[in-house]
C-alpha cells in the first residue's frame, strides 16, 4: 500500500511541473491526427480535442502504438502527458518511435486503490491545465472504488476546459471483465488479424484495417512496454 510520503511526493512533483508550464495557452477545438492509417481512415482529422477517446484492446493489440503515434505527431513545441498507472510505458522505446521525451511528462502513481484515485486526480489536473495537447491515461480501475464515478465525470469536464485530447487505454472486455469503461465520446476497439491492425468504432460507425502498418503497430505497441526489471523503480512524476 502506498505510504503518505509517497502521495505527498507525487503531489508535490506534479504541482511543480504544472506551475512550470501552466502559463501556456489552452488548446481548444480541432482534432489530433494519429498517423496510423487504420485509425485515420475512421477519424478524419484525428482524435477530438477537448474530449476523451477510449482505445480498447488486449496485449499487442496496437492501442499503445496508436496513442504513441498521436503523441509523436504533435506539432513542434506541443506538450503531452502520460499517466502510467500500469507502469508499462518504456520511455527509450517510445523515443525510438518518434516521441520527443523532452516534451512528455510521465506520471507514475503508486499501486492499489489509493494509487488509482491519485492517478485520476493527476489526470484531471493534466487534462484541465491547458498545458498539454494530448494526455494518455493508462490507469487500472476496478468497480466499487469509493468516489470513482464522480472522478471519471470530472475528467470529461477537465478535458473540455483544458482542450486536450484525452486517450484512455482500456483492456479488452470492458464491463464484461469487471473493469471500468471511461465516459468517452469516442470508442475504438483494436485488434490484430494476422498482419493487419483492425480498428472499429464501438458505436458501429465504421471498420478499418491496414496490412504492413498494422503489423508494425502491433510490434511497436509491444516494444513500448518495458521489461519488468527496467521499471522496478520508485513511482513519481518526471519529465522523461
Amino acid at each position: 500500500m502506498p505510504s503518505a510520503s509517497d502521495h505527498h511526493l507525487l503531489l508535490s512533483r506534479l504541482r511543480d511541473e504544472i506551475r512550470r508550464i501552466e502559463r501556456r495557452p489552452a488548446r481548444r477545438g480541432g482534432a489530433l491526427p494519429c498517423g496510423v492509417a487504420a485509425v485515420d481512415a475512421l477519424l478524419p482529422g484525428g482524435f477530438p480535442c477537448g474530449a476523451l477517446a477510449e482505445l480498447r484492446g488486449g496485449p499487442a493489440s496496437g492501442k499503445t502504438a496508436v496513442a504513441l503515434g498521436a503523441v509523436a505527431g504533435l506539432p513542434r513545441g506541443a506538450l503531452a502527458a502520460w499517466v502510467d498507472g500500469r507502469r508499462e510505458l518504456y520511455p527509450p522505446a517510445a523515443a525510438a518511435l518518434g516521441v520527443d521525451l523532452t516534451r512528455l511528462l510521465i506520471v507514475r502513481p503508486p499501486g492499489g486503490e489509493e494509487g488509482g484515485r491519485l492517478a485520476l486526480w493527476a489526470a484531471e489536473v493534466l487534462l484541465g491545465s491547458g498545458a498539454f495537447a494530448a494526455v494518455a491515461l493508462d490507469i487500472p480501475l476496478a468497480r466499487g472504488w469509493r468516489g470513482l464515478e464522480p472522478a471519471l465525470r470530472r475528467l470529461v469536464t477537465a478535458a473540455e476546459q483544458g482542450g486536450a485530447a484525452g486517450l484512455w487505454l482500456s483492456p479488452a472486455g470492458g464491463s464484461v471483465s469487471g473493469t471500468v469503461r471511461p465516459p468517452a465520446s469516442l470508442r475504438l476497439d483494436l485488434r490484430t488479424d494476422g498482419r493487419r491492425l483492425v480498428v472499429a468504432r464501438a458505436d458501429g460507425a465504421g471498420l478499418a484495417g491496414c496490412g504492413a502498418e498494422g503489423r508494425g503497430a502491433e510490434q511497436r505497441g509491444a516494444e513500448a512496454r518495458a521489461p519488468a526489471a527496467a521499471l522496478r523503480r520508485a513511482g513519481g512524476v518526471h519529465a522523461a
